[in-house]
């Protein structure tokens, strides 16, 4: 069984001038420990797809077709099981890390909210897991910068401590 299945994924979204059909039926599949690139030009829908394996759709949005993960439908899920799905078994990392990072927030609090939530850890626990993570994908001088936020990150660490939250 693969570990993401999309079949015939169609996405209609409202627009000020009428319903769109933003996606049209794509498929593809993907098997444990393999890599997919989705490509195309821009406006194709890529994004929309990712958004939609995410269920981060608007409300608005009109999805059918059906997306698999490890067997379990994710179409049309309550958004309480979505939740617990996300973040926790399937991740996203967004091409501008200040779309996810939080500018409020130190980037201890950031990686290691998802600990909490996902693994039960504690504040202190989710904290040494969020350094080990920060020192996995090279971000320097991490037990330092862990109370730091994301504006004194440059671009390429900020993408970093993103790659970290996913792990998380």
């Amino acid at each position: 069984m693969p570990l993401l299945e999309v079949n015939n994924l169609q996405i209609g979204l409202q627009t000020q001038r009428g319903p769109a059909q933003a996606v049209r039926g794509i498929s593809f599949s993907l098997e444990r420990g393999e890599t997919l690139g989705i490509v195309g030009e821009s406006g194709c829908g890529k994004s929309i797809t990712v958004m939609s394996l995410m269920g981060l759709l608007p409300s608005s949005a009109k999805v059918t077709g059906s997306i698999k993960l490890d067997g379990q439908e994710l179409v049309g899920l309550p958004e309480k099981q979505m939740c617990q799905i996300r973040g926790n078994r399937i991740g996203m990392i967004f091409q501008e890390p200040m779309t996810a990072l939080n500018p409020v927030h130190t980037i201890a609090r950031q990686v290691g909210e998802p600990l909490r939530l996902h693994r039960g850890l504690a504040k202190e626990q989710a904290r040494k897991e969020a350094l080990s993570l920060l020192d996995r994908v090279g971000i320097p001088d991490a037990a330092s910068r862990l109370d730091a936020y994301p504006h004194q990150f440059s671009g390429g660490q900020r993408q970093r401590i993103g790659i970290a939250m996913a792990l998380a």
